[in-house]
């Protein structure tokens, strides 16, 4: 049988874990025309879950669009991304969307090229240089036409505060709320730009969405779903502790216990240990060395110090308390707060509630053994 810990992408509602009142309450929402703001860090299954949900919104009939803008860097690419995914997705057929966008588009024209493996027709845009005020509104305005329902789910939405068009906020608002028949979910890892985008009064997007916060799975749900896994593949046992380890270790944090578990599944046998979890482990961070090379490599001595002494104490409320510094023989406090503010902004560190911890899980792990 396939590995079924995926770590990449949607495979099916069988290889997804729980989420059911998540789900539940998005698809309540979505339905009664309440646009969603989906916020929690990196690889704690935001995408798994809307994908989950869109799954059961096309069984209803609903198009649904995801675009991901986390490599957008302006509001020409945010164009190009939402209309490539848009095209031939909203009036079926790619050659009657052609027909379809070439009447509702005046700005831009779209260009039919062969796939140069399938030799199948698909269909990107070419815009004049300046239009793009006017296409944006062009692709609102060509969803409004539909008589069709849609979803559509913005991914890394915090992204258009780097743009260099300062009005993207507001100018998005103000196409987004005249169509009627879309309703949006906008996704963020970055939860402290996402809640000042949708909560601050000063912002376009105020109190505009039902916020959702996308927390832990539930323990021993998720030691269900993968004890249930192993048994399925010729009866191989998880033990509860084996589990339960590696749920702890990663503070719950999705994606790195499917990848754990993942590897797991290919390198143990019917009985598992702790041995076999721990060699597990060994195995990813062997896996994952040069990338965590470089990561030391773009900190500062002083950041590297601070990593270090978050990694090993795995949670920190006070950083910049004496007995943290001392503990660790860090340099001065000033120091210290800069490095934390630095090792944040590069995602070495996440803060929720006032608590740091090294972002990603295993790199944590890695330094642990420095």
């Amino acid at each position: 049988m396939r590995n079924p810990f995926v770590i990449e992408g949607y495979s099916g509602k069988e290889y997804f874990c729980d989420r059911e009142e998540e789900v539940s309450d998005m698809i309540k929402a979505l339905r009664s025309g309440r646009n969603i703001t989906l916020a929690s860090p990196r690889r704690m299954g935001k995408t798994g879950l809307i994908k989950r949900v869109f799954e059961e919104a096309k069984e209803q009939g609903v198009k649904c669009f995801y675009f991901d803008i986390f490599n957008t860097k302006s509001l020409n690419d945010f164009i190009q991304l939402f209309a490539n995914e848009l095209l031939g997705g909203l009036d079926g057929p790619i050659t009657t969307a052609f027909n379809a966008f070439a009447k509702a588009f005046k700005s831009c024209r779209p260009v039919l090229t062969p796939d140069s493996v399938t030799g199948m027709p698909s269909m990107t845009i070419e815009m004049r240089p300046g239009e793009e005020v006017h296409t944006l509104k062009e692709i609102f305005n060509y969803i409004a036409s539909s008589d069709k329902e849609c979803y559509i789910a913005i991914d890394e939405f915090q992204q258009v505060t780097e743009y260099p068009e300062t009005n993207m906020e507001a100018l998005l608002r103000s196409y987004i709320q005249f169509v009627p028949n879309a309703t949006f979910v906008f996704a963020g890892s970055k939860k402290h730009l996402m809640q000042e985008m949708f909560s601050s009064p000063k912002r376009p997007f105020y109190q505009s969405t039902q916020p959702m916060p996308l927390r832990a799975i539930d323990k021993d749900k998720y030691r269900d779903f993968a004890v249930s896994w192993f048994r399925k593949a010729g009866e191989r046992k998880l033990p509860s502790e084996c589990f339960d380890h590696i749920y702890d270790t990663v503070m719950g944090h999705t994606w790195y216990i499917q990848y754990w578990l993942s590897i797991l599944f290919d390198y143990s046998n019917d009985e598992i240990s702790m041995t076999d979890v721990e060699y597990a482990l060994n195995k990813i961070l062997k896996l994952e060395e040069d990338n965590f090379n470089q990561y030391n490599r773009l900190m500062t001595d002083a950041q590297r110090r601070v990593a270090v002494a978050v990694a090993k104490e795995i949670t920190v409320s006070q950083p910049y308390s004496n007995t943290f510094i001392k503990k660790y023989d860090l340099p001065a406090t000033s120091t210290v707060k800069s490095a934390i503010k630095q090792l944040t902004d590069k995602d070495f560190l996440i803060e929720e509630n006032g608590v740091y911890s090294v972002y990603n899980r295993f790199f944590m792990l890695w330094l642990q053994r420095l």
